[in-house]
């Protein structure tokens, strides 16, 4: 079996890497691309949202979020050594490219010939990568979709006062925002000291062996669907504002 993991760079990404080479019966080549520029994503956001709303995502990230990461630190290495995951950049090699989206990454997928494609934090995928190789495009979403589409799923869930829902999505990619067919959902539990920092590493570990079983299934040739929610629930949810977190977090939820 040969895999070829499309990713952004990150712990997320080194996580998922090192977890698939050293759990998968197969060759694996990476990608990996730069992250977009700052400023071309707060525009992207301003034209899509609107200026407060963005002003408000800019203001939790710069004054709230730091300090839950630093307070995190000690929960994010029990999460790490109880299920075995390691962060560490791979010593393996791996291409690094602008974008996903290139014409040369679509040349490397369809010389590659891999029997599925792992994705991972990178922008929405175009038609032209997507149709590149005649495999399943895999990804690994921090929410249940479709009602959790977007970033922060598990968080989403949490504040919309929709605890049964807070999990992660293993699904196939296709051009949408987390609409590709469904394969597994998983629903982790939450402990007292977990926060918005912490959830989608709770949700990347519960997802990662469920991840190893679908591979299996493209390997055997039976690789299967399922849909256990309507398609009318769905919706894509984006960062947090300020406002919007102070507000969960007078209802508990951190």
């Amino acid at each position: 079996m040969k895999l070829v993991l499309l990713a952004g760079d990150g712990p997320s990404t080194n996580i998922l890497r090192n977890y698939l080479e050293e759990n998968v019966f197969a060759e694996i080549e990476t990608i990996i691309e730069e992250p977009p520029s700052r400023k071309a994503m707060l525009a992207h956001r301003r034209r899509k949202l609107g200026i407060i709303p963005v002003i408000g995502q800019v203001a939790f990230m710069g004054l709230v979020l730091p300090f839950l990461r630093r307070g995190s630190k000690r929960r994010r290495l029990e999460i790490l050594s109880r299920h075995g995951l390691k962060e560490t950049t791979s010593d393996r090699p791996a291409i690094r490219v602008k974008s996903i989206n290139t014409p040369m990454v679509a040349d490397h997928l369809a010389s590659s010939n891999p029997d599925a494609v792992v994705v991972n934090g990178t922008r929405i995928i175009r038609d032209n990568i997507l149709s590149a190789a005649d495999c399943p495009y895999i990804n690994i979403h921090a929410g249940i979709t479709p009602r959790y589409r977007g970033v922060h799923g598990g968080y989403w869930a949490l504040w919309a006062g929709d605890e049964n829902n807070f999990g992660a999505t293993i699904h196939l990619v296709d051009k949408g925002v987390d609409t590709g067919g469904v394969l597994r959902h998983v629903r982790p539990k939450i402990g007292p000291s977990d926060n918005f920092s912490t959830y989608p590493l709770i949700q990347q570990a519960a997802a990662l062996p469920e991840l190893l079983k679908v591979l299996r299934q493209v390997s055997d040739g039976d690789l299967r669907l399922i849909e256990d929610m309507s398609r009318d629930q769905s919706r894509q949810w984006y960062h947090p504002t300020i406002l919007q977190y102070l507000s969960g977090r007078l209802r508990g939820v951190k």
